[in-house]
């Protein structure tokens, strides 16, 4: 339904309008049943020949059965071209049989050949399909004026027209309002086709200009991050001398003196803890290392990795029995999702609650893995904007942890989702697809 040179933006904004427009056209070709309805009732009452009535019930009947037949399903699968294409053919035909039965080259139905050339180069484009359908009302019209002419045909001319002998007869007109027409349609059919390009041609311009304004924001944006992590990594050195001298005068300061002290070393330590989720956040994802790891292996290293946080919580952790595969993954990157997952979990979690972690194989090609908590769940301000960088539900937090979990997922082409439990509580989901050989390798 796209010319070739199309961009997939130009492409897809094209297809939402012509999808479009084919509905409205096809909800006008429902409407057009009225002007049947009333054409058959005036030749009742006026001209009541039982062959043309005939003609114009069957053409009625053909058209609403299209029409139905073609609207229900461009309801459902948006129309190919090719679709199109047929669906203006078989109402150019079905148009040429009403200009048959009111006159043919006499009749003041001919006139609407002519929209059907703007629509047809709007919706077609390509030459050769313009052509065939821009073809059609040219062949009719040329064999309603031969047939007048050579009395192949017989005259339809409604009598309640007046025209009395009319014109078929008269050659030069009959050729010269040929001749016009076919100008019209071709020249109509032009015009959609060059609309049509120049409306694409728009929206490429304007998708280009979009994409340049995109890179330069985001080679800013690596810039400032990259500037960001330097600065953290800068500040992480010092920062740790400063801890450890705090711990140092602890031990041999009382009173005040200490209590202050304390409180000093675990702000200290709660801002190493930002700088550290900061770098993770700025460290740019990329660059895997993979290789096939065992999935439920790298969850049971982060659990027992957990155990001691969540013995002093007073929260049970505990790995269900589940799937396992083997992965080709970054073994260390899913490690890291796992952590902030499984940590967030532990934090959200009152003393006496309990923390699941489960693996299962949903499918043939991918692995989920959940995190459950038995905590407050999500406040509806907070899971409007989960996974934006800053957006935390707790007192301290930064909210970069599940930013680095679903980044680290869609790496590894997955996703990475939390929600709240009806139950209560939140279940974070880490989805992996299965994948068996590494990108290197060839099949044997």
């Amino acid at each position: 339904m796209i010319a070739e040179d199309a961009t997939p933006d130009t492409a897809e904004a094209w297809n939402r309008e012509i999808h479009s427009l084919v509905i409205r056209i096809f909800r006008a070709r429902l409407a057009i049943m009225i002007l049947f309805v009333a054409a058959l009732f005036v030749f009742v009452a006026f001209e009541p020949v039982p062959w043309k009535l005939w003609w114009i019930g069957v053409t009625a009947i053909v058209t609403l059965l299209l029409s139905l037949h073609e609207y229900w399903r461009i309801q459902r699968v948006p129309p190919s071209l090719t679709t199109i294409q047929l669906n203006i053919g078989a109402a150019l035909l079905l148009q040429s049989s009403m200009v048959f039965i009111t006159g043919g080259i006499e009749s003041p139905l001919l006139l609407i050949y002519v929209p059907f050339g703007v629509i047809t180069g709007l919706s077609l484009r390509i030459p050769w399909r313009v052509a065939t359908v821009s073809a059609i009302p040219c062949v009719f019209t040329t064999l309603f004026a031969a047939g007048a002419l050579q009395g192949w045909l017989p005259r339809t001319i409604p009598a309640f027209f007046n025209l009395g002998d009319g014109f078929a007869d008269k050659a030069t007109y009959v050729w010269t309002k040929v001749g016009a027409l076919t100008l019209l349609v071709s020249a109509t059919a032009s015009v959609g086709v060059q609309m049509r390009a120049s409306y694409e041609r728009i929206i490429r311009q304007i998708a280009d200009q979009r994409h340049e304004m995109l890179d330069a924001v985001a080679a800013r944006n690596r810039e400032l991050l990259s500037v960001a992590s330097t600065v953290a990594h800068e500040l992480k050195n010092p920062l740790s001398s400063i801890q450890g001298l705090a711990q140092l005068m602890a031990r041999t300061s009382q009173g005040k003196d200490s209590e202050r002290l304390e409180v000093m070393r675990r702000e200290i330590s709660r801002m190493a803890n930002v700088l550290d989720e900061f770098r993770n956040f700025s460290r740019p994802l990329s660059g895997l290392s993979l290789t096939r790891a065992r999935l439920r292996r790298l969850i049971d290293d982060v659990v027992r990795l957990n155990e001691g946080r969540a013995d002093a919580r007073g929260v049970r952790l505990a790995l269900e029995a589940g799937d396992d595969v083997l992965l080709v993954c970054d073994p260390q990157k899913i490690k890291q999702a796992l952590l902030n997952l499984v940590q967030n979990a532990l934090e959200a979690t009152s003393s006496g609650g309990r923390v699941d972690v489960q693996l299962k194989i949903v499918d043939v090609d991918t692995a989920r893995i959940t995190v459950s908590d038995t905590g407050h769940g999500l406040k509806p301000e907070v899971s409007e904007r989960l996974f934006c960088p800053g957006v935390t539900s707790k007192e301290h937090g930064t909210g970069v942890g599940l930013v680095v979990a679903r980044s680290i997922a869609e790496q590894h082409g997955g996703q990475a989702t939390l929600d709240n439990l009806p139950t209560g509580g939140c279940i974070a989901t880490l989805s992996l697809p299965i994948k068996s050989s590494l990108p290197t390798e060839q099949p044997s």
